[in-house]
């Protein structure tokens, strides 16, 4: 007989991951079955990107719902007539070009200062400045340049530089001024130096403040718009959704006043309500539409656009510029300076894009001084 030992049971070790017994792989139709468990269920992917998708879409329409809103409540707005809004302080005037709405005060045998407004502003938002003008003894016009404040629109959306400067002139003609001081602000300034470029005898002296000319650096020329941008103008029903929600929108006029100034509290419910005035005209919000078109795409056949043709004016030039300018920016000053002959920049200190509104006491000091050079009294 044989013997043999008993046989101690072993005690149980966990497995670590290396002493783990490695898996068997099976494969299925030619894949290791290892790969097939680790990937997440494919319809559990698919539904992420479904959750995603839904959120989007639902994202958009109601994004679209809100714009919709804000167009139906422009549309509903906007139903008055010009004539019947319009100031009592001011007139309209034929001009050729259509009508014009004005304020024209002062003494008549003098020279007289034309103000010509910035973006979405009209001849109203000149208020103090025309006052004090005034109490100078000046004849002052102050203009309402289409499609903001009272006068024609264009149903061709005509707005280029060399339109409103025809403008200007056409209003002049129809006052009987043979010269007169342009005085310019942010994007009204275009104008303004198109106009003194295209009749340079009918001008007398120029102010120009803060003023947004889009000018290409030195050496380059003025690039067309991308096709991105192309295809977004042509899409006028989503331009309205915008502008409805944004330019025309009543419950953002003071917010968007207080984004061109440094000094927000310039930004007062007056003001605002000076901005609102115009806008409940009919059909404000389509002809701010046909106005964005050229305001984001570049005036290419403006004279203004070029550099050199600022070389060639020879009226005596003011600029009055804010050190705090965000949206034209000190340095866009300092340029025109050194473009235009006859010229002299006077920078105010903590000021920002709107500076006669910001600090009225150093902006019309700034301005008495301008025009004391410009033209003799």
């Amino acid at each position: 007989m044989r013997w043999s030992r008993p046989i101690r049971p072993l005690a149980p070790r966990p497995l670590s991951s290396s002493s783990r017994p490695a898996r068997k792989l099976v494969r299925i139709n030619g894949t290791d079955s290892a790969n097939i468990l680790a990937r997440p269920p494919a319809g559990g992917r698919h539904s992420i990107v479904r959750r995603i998708g839904v959120v989007l879409v639902a994202f958009l329409v109601v994004s679209l719902l809100g714009l919709a809103g804000f167009r139906l409540a422009a549309y509903v707005r906007e139903a008055d007539v010009a004539q019947a809004i319009a100031p009592r302080t001011g007139r309209f005037v034929e001009t050729g070009h259509g009508r014009m709405f004005l304020q024209d005060q002062g003494p008549r045998d003098r020279i007289p200062i034309v103000l010509i407004h910035g973006t979405a502003a009209w001849s109203e938002f000149w208020r103090g400045t025309i006052d004090h003008l005034l109490q100078q003894g000046h004849r002052v016009v102050a203009l309402d340049l289409p499609p903001f404040g009272f006068s024609d629109r264009s149903p061709t959306g005509a707005y280029t530089r060399r339109d409103q400067a025809r403008r200007i002139i056409g209003a002049l003609d129809a006052l009987g001024v043979e010269r007169a001081v342009l005085v310019g602000h942010s994007f009204g300034a275009g104008a303004t130096v198109e106009a003194v470029m295209l009749y340079p005898t009918r001008v007398a002296g120029l102010v120009l403040v803060a003023a947004a000319l889009g000018l290409p650096p030195e050496g380059t020329e003025v690039a067309p718009a991308s096709r991105v941008v192309d295809a977004f103008l042509n899409l006028p029903v989503l331009l309205e959704l915008v502008v409805s929600a944004t330019l025309t929108n009543p419950l953002l006029t003071r917010q968007l006043l207080a984004t061109m100034i440094a000094r927000k509290e310039a930004a007062t419910p007056e003001l605002a309500d000076i901005l609102r005035r115009p806008m409940t005209r009919q059909g404000t919000t389509r002809d701010f539409v046909a106005w964005v078109r050229g305001f984001v795409s570049p005036d290419l056949a403006a004279v203004s656009m070029s550099s050199s043709r600022y070389r060639e004016i020879a009226v005596p030039t003011r600029l009055i510029w804010g050190d705090q300018d965000t949206l034209t920016p000190l340095a866009q000053g300092q340029r025109l300076a050194g473009l235009i002959p006859d010229a002299r920049l006077r920078t105010l200190a903590s000021l920002g894009h709107i500076p006669q509104i910001e600090d009225v006491t150093a902006f019309r000091l700034a301005l008495d001084a301008a025009l004391a050079d410009t033209f003799p009294r």
